[in-house]
């Protein structure tokens, strides 16, 4: 099915930027958007990723952080396992981040808000 769409330039310039550094199609990059926003599964949602894994790692990361400190998913996971996730597993991601560090004895951070761009705010306790 076609669609014609009028995009904000400056938007359809991230976007396109962002196709680039992902190297895929806009097409297949705007599709991945739209299910991510209506939350549905895609064709490429079977290829493998170890969420589990990726949680782990950025959990025991988020360990080493002094108590006090705030921090964001993004800066607890490594590069390039946060570049690996797309919008879609990005959200499974924070949902079982958020659960893995506030669900451990002893708790090892607790959610406190998002920021304006939405992104989760985290407190190291």
């Amino acid at each position: 099915m076609n669609a014609r769409i009028e995009l904000d330039d400056a938007l359809l310039a991230k976007a396109l930027s962002e196709c680039v550094e992902r190297k895929i199609n806009f097409e297949a990059f705007v599709e991945e958007a739209i299910r991510a926003a209506l939350d549905e599964p895609g064709e490429n949602d079977a290829r493998d990723l170890d969420i589990t894994g990726i949680v782990a790692r950025a959990v025991d990361h988020a360990r080493s952080l002094p108590p006090d400190s705030t921090f964001h998913t993004d800066g607890v996971c490594l590069p390039d396992d946060w570049k690996a996730l797309n919008a879609g597993e990005r959200k499974i991601f924070g949902k079982a981040f958020r659960k893995a560090v506030e669900g451990s004895t002893p708790q090892v951070a607790i959610h406190v808000g998002r920021t304006s761009g939405n992104k989760a705010i985290y407190k190291r306790v």
